[in-house]
Formats: C-alpha cells, structure tokens, sequence
C-alpha cells in the first residue's frame, strides 16, 4: 500500500516497450548457424574422409598380416614335422653300404615308410614328392627315384645348398622355378609344382652332415592354406618370393594389370607396408620373417571409398535439412521469446528484493524453459539450505553432547586396567602387570588424541606400547627397534599416524612367516625435513601394486595405507607422504616424509 519501486516501475516500463528483438534475433541465428555449419559439414567430410581412409588401410593391413601369420603357421608345422630327423636313430638305415640296387631299394623302402607313416602323414594331399640326397648324392624320394643323382637340376640343386647353408637349422622355401628335382625330368606326376621345403640334416651333436631333405608340395598346398582369404569383393592376394617370382595369385582380372604387378615387384624388400598406386589402387604387403615371401593385397581405391561418397550424400543431405528446420525454428523462437524473458525478469526482481516464494508457471519448452525451472529450482534450493542449515546447527549440537557422554567409557576402561596393574603388581604376575601397563599407556594416548598435533617422540611411544602388547600376542616372535635422533624429537606430527603402518608391517608381513621377524623404526631430521622409516623382515610386498593403491580411490585394499598418505598430505601438502619399497635384504620398508616443525612453534602459529 506504499509507494511504487522506482527501479521496478522502470524495469516494467523498458520491457513493455516495442523491440526489435525478434529480428535482431533471427539474424544472429542465422549468421552463427548456417556460416558455422557450412564449415563444419567440410571440415567433417574432409577429417572423417582422412579417418576413413587410414581405418581402411589399417584393416586391409590387418588382414594381410593375420593372413601372412596363418600362413606362416603352416609353414612352421610343416618344419616342425622334419624335427625327428634330426635325430640319430630317425637315419640309422643309412649307416649301412648304398652300393648294390638291392641296398638301394631297402633303404628307400624304409625312407617312404618315414614319410608317408612318421613324418608327413595328414599332410600328404599336399605333398608331390618328398627328397632325402646324401653327401655322397645319393637319391631317396618317394617316387621312387634311388639312384646317383644325374637327373636332378644342379644349377638349383647347387643354388638351394648355398642358401640353407646361412640358415643350416631352419627349413628354407622356394619357389617351382628353383626345383632340384622337376615332374618333367624323369618324375613323372600329374599334379603342378608349387613350392619347395629344403633343409639341411645334422645329427644332435651339430657336427656330421647326414644329407639334405627336398620337400616337393603341389599347387593345392598355398591353395588350400590360402582359399578362405577374400579381400573385398574385387580385391586380389598374391604371393611373391624375395626375387620377385609370383608363388601364388587368387584368379582376378586385377592381377593381370601390368602396372600393379610392376608395383609389386618394386615394394621392399622387407617390413610391411601400404602403398597408393596412382590413386587408383591400394597395395597392402607383408614380409613373412619365416620364408622371406611377401604376401600383397591389391584393392581398388573406389570399392574402399564407395562408403564414403554415400557419407558425403548422407552429410550434404542432413546439413540442408538441419539448415531449412533451423530457420524455422529461428522465426519460431525469436516470436516466442519475448514473453518468458518479460516473465522471468520481472520474477527475478521480486526475489531481488526477498520474494522467495515467487515461482514462474509459464512451462516453455525452449532455452527459456531451462531459465524458469532453474530460477524455479533456485528458490527452492535457497530455501531448502535456510532450512538444512538450521538442522545442521542442531545436529552439531546433538553430536558434541553425545561425543561427550561416550568419552565416559574410555575413561572408565583406562581406571579399570589402572586397577588391574596395581593388583597384578601386589600378586607379583609382573608379564601381566607389562601388559596392562602397556595397554593403559595405549589407551591413554587415544583418549588424549583428540588433540590435532603431539610431538614425534610422544607418537613412537604409543608405537612402542603397541608393540608390547603386540609381542605378548605373538609370543616373542616380534622383534622390534626404536632409534630416533634428538633434533627430531620435538617435531609435530599428527596423533596416530605411524600405528595404523606398524600394524600394516606385522599383519600383511611378518605374521605369515613362522618364524616371526624384525621391525625397525628410526626417525631422523636432515635439513628442514623429517623421514621416519618403518622396515619390516616379513614377506615382501608388491611395491608396484601398492604404489597403484596409493593413487587410486576407488580401491579397497590397503585403505589404511592410502588414509595414512591422505591425512599426511592433507596435513602438510603434497609434496610430502609415504612411499614404499623392497628393502635390499629383504622384506619391505616404508617411508614417511613430513616436514620439521616443532610442536610449540606449530602450536603458536596456531
């Protein structure tokens, strides 16, 4: 019933007045939308068509190598089924004379034996011929071609020796082309060559050569190794041996192009890698480190990105129909607009002025919306803390009076074991009286920690009636020191600290040995720093494990441990706390890192 606000009647007079808001709006919306958009929408093409591109390279890459790996699988199985010749008694057939036909026929009796029924059985669809030639040139196959070896090529039989001479333990591939021993001289067969396996074999002492081992596998044995790869739905592999020849193609028009093949012959030699080929072609490879192949992958560029053209379309598409949606929304809003704010503002002046009771009712849907129900929210919430406030004052209270009347039952416990030492004494049970005595020591100091700082000396005196009573419980079987240097007695520390990692020491470490242990603790000041070391001769820790704990809050385990390092840094930065190791003779030591403060300077700086 008093006079008008001034700055009210202003404030509903400004905003009564006719603006150009919608259109100033409208305007800003579309400069900072559809600008913003048209650069966005390039930018994303231009990123995701990069993205898109290297994710393809990388899975054809991927393919080729678990592709090569497969491969090369077999080609190590395939090794591993000659190691039994490096046996001695796998050969013993041939430590007899060679010379007559008989002699001749026998032993390669016994070689097809070993071949087809210990060494190569299962694999025997895939083998044309299996060759075992002496240092005196003597040939055992299993087409039955035992003779002197005058039909075999020498040229390649020659080249072959000389290459599995560097590598004399492993089993070297080749291609058809260097065959020693061929369908068309002699060895009749109506299955195509593919590789050749050859390899040199030792006795176990690696001192006497006992001949070469030629394995001859027809063309099903890459075939079916490599007859479930498919790369894309125009893609092609092949196969290429370190000159370059071509060991195995798939059947595909694109291999037939001489520029890829030229392309191919010319990657490296070694590694792994992937090339563009004039824009047009992409070329993934691999080197087997096993045969020294290199498996090629060709795929047209168009099938890789033929997905990210539709992307283009999909992205042009939703980037014009998100801009003709927003200019209607722009208009709709920019209408709309005006009479929220009006609302909104004009209840925010009445709460200015200690309404806390006003709520806006409008319910828009829009950004304005967000503004009510939060200044709706706002006013709740301010009232709701006015309230917890006076809650909180009134528990506080509650929990003081209450900490309170439970100190009345430390103190009754603490008189109790006073009178249990003092009976104990009178009976002369002086192990009992040490042990009350101690415990009543204990109690005393953490009925006394209330307070915020004590002194370090004070702290390893409590540790020490920790420990008395500890050794009572484990029999003796807990040794323990204190050594702590005169400087550092007087430095504050917080009450209760070191405990918790004594107890750590004797729980986690020296209380699974038998045989108990050592606990040393020794507190030296060296400058304007203190470090107390707790070292333990019990099982040693995982140092890693526990440093992860230290870090991570979300763990369970060693809460002690993390509490002990919070309350440190809390206390006095994080620049000080405790780290653990593994001591070197053993068992684990822990180390806090405090600064040197003494208890009446701490305590006078308040």
């Amino acid at each position: 019933m008093g006079m008008q606000d001034p700055a009210k009647g202003d404030l509903m007079f400004s905003l009564s007045k006719p603006i150009s808001i919608r259109t100033l709006l409208l305007a800003v919306f579309l400069l900072l939308m559809i600008f913003p958009m048209v650069v966005i929408t390039f930018v994303i093409y231009t990123k995701e068509n990069q993205i898109f591109q290297s994710q393809v390279s990388q899975y054809l890459s991927q393919t080729v190598q678990q592709t090569e790996r497969a491969l090369d699988a077999n080609l190590t199985e395939i090794d591993r089924l000659t190691w039994p010749l490096l046996y001695q008694q796998q050969l013993d057939f041939l430590e007899g004379p060679l010379h007559t036909p008989y002699q001749l026929q026998e032993a390669n009796r016994k070689f097809q034996q070993m071949v087809y029924f210990d060494l190569f059985r299962g694999r025997l669809d895939h083998i044309r011929a299996v060759y075992f030639v002496t240092p005196e040139r003597i040939v055992l196959s299993t087409d039955n071609t035992y003779q002197w070896a005058k039909q075999m090529d020498k040229e390649n039989y020659r080249y072959i020796i000389q290459q599995i001479a560097s590598r004399p333990l492993k089993m070297n591939w080749f291609s058809d082309r260097r065959a020693a021993f061929r369908s068309d001289s002699g060895f009749e067969t109506s299955v195509r060559d593919s590789v050749v396996a050859a390899r040199r074999l030792i006795d176990s002492n690696f001192s006497t050569l006992r001949g070469h081992l030629f394995v001859q596998f027809n063309d099903r044995f890459l075939a079916d190794s490599l007859k479930n790869v498919h790369i894309g739905s125009t893609g092609a592999l092949l196969v290429t041996n370190p000159q370059g020849d071509i060991i195995y193609e798939q059947e595909s028009a694109l291999l037939q192009n001489r520029q890829i093949r030229d392309a191919v012959k010319s990657l490296p030699s070694q590694g792994s890698g992937s090339v563009k080929l004039q824009g047009k072609w992409l070329l993934s490879y691999v080197t087997s480190d096993i045969s020294g192949w290199k498996m090629t992958a060709v795929v047209p560029m168009g099938e890789l990105l033929g997905a990210n053209q539709k992307i283009l379309q999909y992205l042009l598409i939703m980037a014009v129909l998100g801009t003709v949606i927003f200019i209607i929304i722009s208009v709709l809003l920019a209408t709309a607009l005006s009479k929220p704010v009006i609302q909104l503002a004009r209840l925010m002046s009445y709460s200015s002025i200690g309404h806390l009771q006003v709520r806006d009712i409008q319910g828009s849907i829009h950004e304005i919306g967000i503004l009510q129900r939060n200044f709706n929210r706002m006013m709740e919430r301010i009232q709701q803390l006015m309230q917890e406030n006076e809650r909180k004052e009134k528990e506080k209270r509650e929990a003081l009076l209450q900490a309170l009347q439970m100190q009345i039952h430390p103190h009754f416990l603490y008189n109790t074991l006073d009178t249990m030492y003092w009976m104990s004494k009178k009976h002369k049970a002086e192990p009992i009286s040490k042990l009350v005595a101690a415990l009543g020591k204990f109690f005393r100091f953490t009925l006394s920690s209330g307070q915020e700082w004590t002194t370090l000396e004070k702290e390893l005196e409590h540790v020490e009636n920790y420990l008395q009573i500890q050794s009572f419980r484990y029999r003796d079987r807990v040794r323990h020191t204190i050594l702590i240097d005169p400087p550092a007695r007087d430095t504050a520390i917080i009450p209760l600290l070191l405990q918790p990692l004594v107890e750590n020491a004797l729980e986690h470490g020296i209380s699974n040995l038998p045989e108990g242990g050592d606990i040393t603790i020794t507190a030296s000041r060296e400058g304007e720093r203190v470090t107390i070391r707790i070292y333990n001769s019990g099982v040693p820790v995982d140092v890693r494990r526990i440093a992860s704990l230290l870090q991570d809050e979300t763990q369970r385990a060693h809460v002690g441990l993390r509490n002990v390092q919070n309350r440190i840094q809390m206390a006095f930065g994080p620049e000080f706390g405790l780290s653990v190791e593994q001591a070197p003779e053993g068992g684990t030591l822990v180390i806090v890192s405090i600064p040197y403060q003494s208890l009446a300077t701490k305590e006078a700086a308040g």
